[in-house]
């Protein structure tokens, strides 16, 4: 029997373990340091032979537990993840890349540890995690589309390194003492339903609470500090400290490009531990402490933190529009080429999950009406304001701004449709990226070089702007089943955006001079 990755479903008999759910948050900012709990890596692609590189950065003398998260483009679902257990200054490096049988992986020969542990591929201390897909893991396909998206990097929690999990993960010449002990404190406990819940006198490994896990002691004496044989506790800080430093390279070996950058870094996501367990969601199990979390809004929906998207995202990092730089031209010997990466990080938290997977399940997104159970921001309006090297301005007319590959003299304008968005200059270069989720914008003048505004507009044919309320929503319908999901309206407006432009120098002689880069974009607030 297929088991399902499906989004949460909270039964109605927790629905009064909603006292916890608050949005309280301080002191959070984009980090100008490149250091935070969270996070972002606005772009990977596996298309065409690309390959996205990921680094983490353990700043701090504590063992930090780390969620790492590929969410597909089209709508941000989860498509890959798995956490990792940083021992004192450790660092983790893997890279994302589709074999030839289609499968996307993540490859690494690094040796800390992670829950699960990955799948051995015959090389010599090489593990890869494997992106599910329908025909193996799941009966939900969330592998289709997902060659391209965005990363999330979220700190779970933080402990002492004398802790039982902080002494099995640490490295001793170059390995982790005892990486099984340490995937222990990650299986899903039954019952485990109170916050703050310490285990008994019969006590089970696994996550009891986002603060408190349990691991078994099976290794040799010393790698869970005192206790051998038998089960030790984790008792993880209350607070956590901008300890992650998150970079990203995206690469393509046959054209010899490769761009790259730091994360987008948020200090102070979180105050609180938010671990999860990683074992699979099956058709009628509730779980809220499950791998779908902690998300960017926060911990366990009944247990933790939540109304981080709304109290935090959406205000560091919602934007209007945005510009950059742009050029696309053939200069004989070579081409220059710009894509713009526009990210929508989160758009996932404001649908009703349990609608959207039906929708999906049945290929009719008709059951996922706007304002019942879509309030994204998405799909949003652009329009934008070309300009060249030499000050001079051009604003198309109504058509003349193109989405590839429908062309329509009529067409208002164009959409960003999606949660990661390519905009593509054709006016001589060719598209980087060759993206899936791609929009061709041709300047209607003879400059083929300059810059440009972008202006997003959210969706205006919806219900305001909201975040699913899984707490709120479990309690209307133990009430009644037939109740529709809460939303809570957002505060916040403006579209969290991020992203850089993708600039290329191609020589189509001599693929090895090509060169590349990537250059953040600036940012309008509508504030």
């Amino acid at each position: 029997m297929k088991t399902v990755f499906k989004p949460l479903g909270i039964a109605a008999a927790v629905a009064a373990a909603t006292a916890g759910y608050t949005g309280a948050v301080s002191a959070q900012e984009v980090s100008s340091r490149n250091l935070g709990d969270l996070g972002l890596i606005p772009f990977y692609t596996v298309q065409g032979g690309f390959a996205t590189a990921i680094h983490i950065i353990n700043t701090t003398n504590k063992t930090q537990v780390v969620k790492l998260r590929a969410r597909r483009g089209f709508d941000s679902a989860d498509a890959l993840d798995f956490n990792i257990v940083m021992s004192p200054e450790d660092v983790w490096v893997g890279s994302m890349s589709q074999k030839e049988d289609e499968t996307i992986v993540i490859t690494t020969d690094d040796t800390s540890c992670t829950a699960p542990a990955g799948d051995p591929t015959g090389r010599e201390g090489v593990v890869e995690f494997v992106m599910p897909d329908n025909n193996s893991d799941s009966l939900i396909n969330y592998r289709t589309m997902a060659e391209e998206g965005y990363i999330e990097i979220i700190g779970m929690a933080e402990i002492a390194v004398e802790s039982p999990i902080g002494i099995a993960s640490k490295h001793v010449d170059g390995v982790p003492r005892d990486c099984a002990a340490v995937r222990s404190n990650f299986f899903r406990v039954a019952g485990a339903s109170v916050p703050g819940y310490t285990p008994g006198d019969t006590p089970t490994k696994g996550v009891h609470s986002p603060a408190v896990t349990a691991q078994t002691c099976t290794g040799t004496a010393g790698t869970c500090g005192d206790v051998l044989p038998g089960l030790a506790l984790n008792v993880f800080d209350e607070t956590q400290s901008d300890a992650l430093k998150v970079s990203w390279a995206v690469t393509d070996g046959n054209a010899g490009l490769e761009v790259g950058g730091n994360a987008v870094h948020i200090e102070g996501f979180s105050t609180a531990p938010m671990m999860t367990n990683q074992q699979t969601l099956v058709i009628g199990e509730q779980d809220a402490l499950g791998y779908l979390f902690p998300d960017l809004d926060g911990g366990s929906p009944l247990f933790g933190t939540r109304g981080q998207y709304d109290a935090v995202v959406r205000p560091l990092l919602g934007a209007s529009g945005l510009a950059s730089h742009w050029s696309s031209r053939d200069a004989g010997s070579f081409t220059v080429s710009t894509d713009w990466v526009v990210t929508m990080p989160g758009q996932y938290l404001m649908v009703d999950p349990l609608g959207y997977l039906a929708a999906l399940e049945l290929d009719n997104p008709l059951l996922c009406l706007p304002g019942s159970c879509d309030r994204r921001d998405i799909p949003a309006s652009v329009a934008i304001t070309y300009r060249d090297r030499e000050e001079e301005g051009f604003t198309p007319e109504e058509g003349g701004l193109v989405v590839s590959p429908a062309v329509s003299p009529t067409d208002p304008g164009a959409l960003l449709e999606y949660e990661v968005n390519i905009i593509t200059w054709n006016k001589g270069g060719a598209p980087i990226f060759n993206s899936q989720y791609q929009l061709e914008f041709s300047p209607l003048f003879d400059g083929d070089r300059g810059w440009s505004n972008l202006t997003v507009t959210p969706a205006l044919n919806k219900a305001p702007q909201g975040v699913y309320n899984y707490a709120a929503t479990a309690q209307a319908q133990a009430a009644d089943p037939n109740a529709p999901a809460v939303f809570d309206n957002v505060a916040n407006t403006s579209i969290p955006i991020i992203g850089f432009a993708a600039w290329e120098r191609n020589f189509a002689s001599s693929p090895d001079a090509n060169y590349g880069r990537a250059v953040d974009h600036s940012y309008g607030s509508s504030n």
